[in-house]
């Protein structure tokens, strides 16, 4: 058994590529952040990553996605016409993808440091503006396999399960390979070093998951921005 994961770099947010035994399975789709100059979805980028990584619609058996955020969900819409795949998440977060109103998109919008909270407050109309913008050029979906703790991802063709992560959102979830290594989506970011999530909706929620992960026998955490990095080396 050799299991892959290709971290396809968009430019700010992370989406990985699974691969294993010739399957597929891509994890988050990219979005455009609140920090782009012009709003850039990432989808011709994403494409062309997929394609030299080879990955088509033969082989991607299944569209994950971490959390409803709309910088890891905004292309999954379209993949689902471009490859016929399904698009796969747990439940708690559809109401970020399924016509989200623009208060549930800020709702992660909330900081326990008094500098990033003076920030915001500074700044809030124009991430405001910058989130409406985004809501309305976004692709509203209903997923098609909703995921909870422990689903396995062996009949996609990748020897994997689900970890419930609450936290930054309400429906935060990692997927954790046989290999002991982990996708953990934004409940951990590794810009300038690794991090929990500086954001989220629910910070009791994001240290019980935190807690949690230090439990295990991490290798590697492939997180949703900055670098994958070995959790040994790491000061979560």
């Amino acid at each position: 058994m050799h299991q892959e994961i290709i971290r396809l770099n968009l430019g700010g947010v992370n989406a990985y590529l699974l691969k294993q035994n010739g399957n597929c399975l891509l994890v988050d789709t990219g979005g455009s952040l609140i920090r782009d100059k012009q709003l850039d979805n990432r989808r011709a980028l994403l494409l062309q990553l997929l394609s030299d990584n080879g990955c088509s619609a033969e082989n991607l058996k299944l569209v994950i996605l971490t959390h409803g955020d709309c910088d890891h969900t905004a292309n999954a819409a379209f993949l689902r016409k471009q490859y016929g795949v399904k698009i796969a998440m747990h439940s708690a977060d559809i109401e970020l993808v399924d016509n989200p109103t623009l208060e549930k998109m800020m709702e992660t919008f909330r900081y326990r440091s008094a500098l990033l909270k003076f920030i915001f407050l500074l700044i809030k109309g124009k991430i405001t503006r910058i989130m409406q913008k985004t809501r309305e050029d976004f692709e509203g979906f209903e997923p098609d396999i909703l995921l909870n703790e422990g689903n396995s991802l062996a009949p996609y063709g990748f020897d994997a399960k689900i970890l419930a992560l609450p936290g930054h959102t309400k429906g935060s979830i990692g997927i954790l390979t046989t290999q002991d290594d982990l996708i953990s989506g934004d409940i951990i970011v590794s810009v300038d070093k690794p991090a929990p999530a500086p954001n989220a909706f629910d910070f009791k929620q994001l240290d019980e998951s935190i807690n949690r992960i230090k439990t295990m026998s991490i290798q590697t955490v492939y997180p949703g921005h900055g670098e994958p990095f070995a959790m040994k080396d790491s000061s979560l």
